[in-house]
């Protein structure tokens, strides 16, 4: 029997559309947003941009959850702000400009426009967003890379999330990163990082904390230069899963993504982990 369809993260309706479109939800979760400085006297900073695609104006609710520790989910959203219809905004070093930041952070990003938590807005409200890390200060402009909502791949368990297109050698390097999504218990991600035989590079574990993230380089992660293609298996470990994820609200699971960054540019590439089994229970019920 087909489960029927349930709110994700903080009741976050998941459709079935590519890991790398922009996601029209009510709710929108991005892995990781940043500030801190570069090299050369230059500064990492993240940009938010929103658009209210309704025909009203709705409010919009932001919230920041720091890398590599536990964080408390606010459901009054203390840091929001009214975009009328067909608006769009922009938060231009969004870290500084709404949450005070000025340097050396990383974390978690969730931009809310729900009724059930912005109680003003109508029922049915989404809202457009993405944003976009990159380095300012350099005299030859600035590098960085889009990095969208992942709520369309979120890995509750049910099958491996893979990553390709990572490279590791002379002219690149990676970082993985991983996203725990819920807010109510940290979690445990395997991952296997392979070459393009399928070999295996090397194989752990991470536990994330409570509605945080965090990164490593491939070197933390015990890979060197490699020639050709690499990819990244990655699951959730079964002590971290939800007994009934189709009838929780809000499940334990993950998303993860490597950043893929140009040794000689600068510049840097989002590759976004696609779950094989995302959590969308009327696409993939469990019997």
């Amino acid at each position: 029997m087909r489960r029927q369809l349930v709110l994700a993260s903080l009741t976050i309706l998941l459709l079935a559309t590519p890991a790398v479109a922009q996601e029209a939800l009510d709710t929108q979760f991005f892995p990781v947003v940043a500030r801190g400085a570069g090299l050369a006297g230059t500064m990492w900073v993240t940009d938010l941009v929103i658009t209210n695609p309704m025909d009203t104006t709705i409010a919009v609710g932001v919230q920041f959850f720091p890398a590599n520790q536990d964080n408390q989910f606010n459901p009054f959203f203390p840091d929001q702000f009214e975009l009328g219809p067909g608006e769009t905004v922009i938060a231009e070093d969004v870290l500084q400009l709404v949450f005070g930041y000025e340097e050396d952070i990383k974390g978690v990003l969730v931009v809310m426009a729900d009724p059930n938590y912005l109680l003003g807005n109508p029922e049915g409200t989404v809202i457009c967003a993405v944003t976009r890390t990159y380095n300012v200060g350099s005299s030859a402009g600035t590098f960085g890379q889009t990095v969208p909502s992942l709520l369309v791949n979120t890995n509750v368990g049910w099958a491996s999330s893979f990553i390709t297109g990572v490279r590791n050698d002379a002219d690149f390097r990676s970082n993985l990163g991983i996203a725990n999504t819920s807010p109510f218990g940290g979690i445990k991600v395997h991952f296997r990082i392979m070459d393009r035989h399928g070999t295996e590079l090397t194989v752990g574990s991470k536990n994330i904390k409570i509605a945080s993230m965090n990164q490593w380089s491939f070197a933390q992660l015990g890979v060197g230069v490699v020639e050709g293609p690499i990819s990244v298996e990655l699951w959730l470990d079964p002590s971290s899963m939800s007994a009934e994820p189709c009838e929780e609200a809000i499940p334990s699971a993950f998303v993860a993504y490597v950043s893929k960054v140009d040794n000689v540019t600068g510049d840097a590439e989002f590759l976004s982990a696609a779950a094989l089994e995302p959590y969308y229970c009327g696409v993939n019920p469990q019997e």
